[in-house]
C-alpha cells in the first residue's frame, strides 16, 4: 500500500514479480480521469480459475487540486463524504493490469464467486458493498451496508455472499440472484473475517473487539464462540474444511483452530502485528504477512503425516533459517504446550479503545499503539519542509507557530496522526488536526517516500503517551514513533 506495488511470490518463496500501481484511467476507458494516478493496493482475491487477481486500493491519488481531494481513511464513514477509488483485474501470468473499475471509498476486502461471475468489494468509507460483474468489468449494483463493511465470503454454490459490519455487531446476507439483502444481528463486536465450510453448514468470523472468534450454524443461525488472541483479525481455512488460521494482531502471534472440536490447537509468534493469511494447501504451509514489514511462512508441522502431500517425491518438512532479510522464512508451527508467547512490552502494546457514539450504535476500535522502528533513519537527516498549501488558513498557521515548542522534530518520540504518499494529503491532514485545535506539523521520510504528520514531540515515551491520551481526540488514530 505504501510503496504503491504489488509483489508476486512462487511456492519457492522468490519474489518473481513486482506491479506498480501507477496509472492513467482512461486508458482502461475511465475517460473522466485523464491523467496519471496512484493508487493504495491493501488486498486481494483470485479468481477461482486463478487466471486473474482482483486488487483493491485504499484510495487514489493524482490529478488536479479538484480530484481526489477527499481521501476515505480509517476513522471515516458516510456516503459522498469521500472520493472513489479504483478495483484493479491484474492477470495472473503476464502480471499486467487489464481493467480498472470504479467502486466506493476505501474499498478494502475482495472476493469472488466460485462461478466467477461475481467480484465483491466492501468500501470502508461509503459504508456499502460493490457488486462488479467479472467478465464486463463493471459495478452493477451498490447495497449500502452500515458502518465500516469488512470480510466477504460466497458460499460454494454462488447463491450467497455474506459480510461483516465492522462498526456495529451484524452481519449481512445478499442473494446473488437479485441482489436482495437481510441481516442477522447480534452475532459479536467488531465482526471482521469470515470463512465457510466446503459443505457450505458453517461460517466462522473474527470477532475483533471481544478478542474472540464465532461460529455460525448457517441452518438454525445458532452462534457459538471461542476465545482465542487480542485483536483476530484475518483468518483461513484449509481446503478440505478441518482447520482455521487466524492472526491475532496484538500478541504478534496466529492461531491453528479445530473446526470440528472448536478449539485452539497451536498458537504461535509472529512478527510485530501480524494482519494477512493464508494456507498452501499443496505445500501445508501457513504464510503470514505482518504489518511492521514482514512475509513470514510456516510449515505446519502438526498435520497427520497421511495428509502430507508429497513435492517432487519428497516430503517438505525441512526448517530454513530466519536469515533477515527481505525473503519469507519458514519456520516449524509449534504445539500449545511448548509454545513460547513472550509477554507483550507495554512499549510495544497496540490497545483497542471501543467508542460510543450518542446512540447505541458500536464504533469500530480506534488503534492506538507505539511502534519502534529501530535506527531505520535518522531525524537528524529528516527534511521538515514548509507548510504551504490552501487548506491551512491563516489561524493554523498562528496556532502552528504559538504550538511550535511541541513541533520540535528533532527530539526523539513523536506522535504521529498519519503517513501519507501524497505531500497534498498531509497537508490536509494538518488542516483537519487544525480544526479540532490541535498543531500540527509534518516531514519526509528520507528513503520510504512517506510524508509523516506529527502533533507532540517528547524527550520520553511516557511524555508523548501522557500528552497524546490528554489531548488526541477519539476519533483521531495515532501512534508514537521512536527514532
Amino acid at each position: 500500500m505504501y510503496r504503491h506495488t504489488v509483489t508476486v511470490y512462487d511456492r519457492s518463496y522468490e519474489k518473481i514479480g513486482t506491479i506498480k500501481d501507477g496509472l492513467n484511467p482512461a486508458d482502461f476507458g475511465l475517460v473522466q480521469y485523464d491523467f496519471s494516478v496512484k493508487g493504495g493496493p491493501v488486498e486481494c482475491a483470485f479468481s477461482h480459475n486463478g487466471k486473474y487477481a482482483w486488487v483493491s486500493n485504499y484510495s487514489i491519488s493524482g490529478g488536479d487540486s479538484t480530484q481526489f481531494i477527499h481521501p476515505g481513511c480509517d476513522n471515516c464513514s458516510g456516503t459522498g463524504k469521500y472520493d472513489s477509488s479504483f478495483i484493479y483485474k491484474i492477470n495472473a501470468i503476464t502480471q499486467k493490469i487489464e481493467a480498472v473499475i470504479q467502486v466506493g471509498a476505501v474499498p478494502k476486502y475482495v472476493a469472488t464467486s466460485p462461478d466467477d461471475k461475481w467480484v465483491l468489494v466492501t468500501n470502508w468509507s461509503s459504508g456499502d458493498l460493490s457488486i462488479i460483474d467479472a467478465n464486463k468489468c463493471l459495478e452493477v449494483k451498490r447495497i449500502k451496508l452500515g458502518t465500516f463493511p469488512r470480510g466477504i465470503v460466497v458460499d460454494h454454490s454462488s447463491r450467497y455472499a455474506y459480510a461483516t459490519v465492522m462498526g456495529s455487531t451484524k452481519l449481512a446476507r445478499i442473494d446473488l440472484t437479485d441482489f436482495s439483502t437481510s441481516f442477522i444481528h447480534d452475532i459479536g463486536k467488531g465482526p471482521r473475517h469470515l470463512c465457510i465450510s466446503p459443505d457450505d453448514k458453517w461460517l466462522y468470523l473474527t470477532l475483533n473487539s471481544e478478542n474472540k472468534i464465532a461460529r455460525i450454524n448457517l441452518s438454525t443461525w445458532g452462534v457459538e464462540k471461542l476465545k482465542v488472541g487480542n485483536q483476530p483479525r484475518s483468518m483461513t481455512l484449509s481446503k478440505d474444511g478441518k482447520y482455521l488460521y487466524l492472526v491475532n494482531y496484538n500478541d504478534n502471534t496466529f492461531s491453528k483452530i479445530s473446526a470440528s472440536t472448536f478449539e485452539v490447537l497451536a498458537i504461535t509468534k509472529t512478527k510485530t502485528h501480524p494482519i494477512g493469511i493464508t494456507y498452501d494447501d499443496q505445500k501445508k504451509e501457513v504464510w503470514v504477512a505482518c504489518y511492521s514489514g514482514f512475509l513470514q511462512v510456516f510449515k505446519d508441522s502438526l498435520v497427520p503425516m497421511e495428509e502430507e502431500i508429497k513435492i517432487d517425491g519428497s516430503i517438505q518438512i525441512d526448517q530454513l533459517a530466519l536469515d533477515g532479510s527481505a525473503k519469507p522464512s519458514v519456520a516449524q508451527l509449534s504445539e500449545v504446550k511448548n509454545a513460547v508467547i513472550d509477554t507483550i512490552d507495554v512499549e510495544d502494546e497496540l490497545v483497542s479503545v471501543m467508542q460510543e457514539s450518542n446512540s447505541s450504535r458500536e464504533m469500530l476500535p480506534i488503534r492506538r499503539m507505539y511502534l519502534d522502528f529501530g535506527k531505520t533513519f535518522d531525524f537528524k537527516k529528516v527534511m521538515v519542509e514548509q507548510v504551504v498549501s490552501e487548506v491551512i488558513t491563516e489561524e493554523t498557521t498562528k496556532t502552528i507557530a504559538k504550538d511550535s515548542q511541541y513541533l520540535d522534530h528533532s527530539k526523539e518520540f513523536l506522535v504521529i496522526v498519519g503517513s501519507f504518499g501524497e505531500p497534498n494529503n498531509a497537508l490536509n491532514m494538518i488542516g483537519i488536526m487544525a480544526d479540532k485545535g490541535i498543531s500540527a506539523d509534518h516531514f519526509k521520510h528520507p528513503s520510504k517516500a512517506l510524508n509523516y504528520v506529527y502533533v507532540y514531540a517528547a524527550d520520553s515515551l511516557a511524555d508523548a503517551q501522557s500528552w497524546a491520551t490528554s489531548n488526541v481526540p477519539g476519533d483521531v488514530e495515532y501512534w508514537v514513533m521512536h527514532q
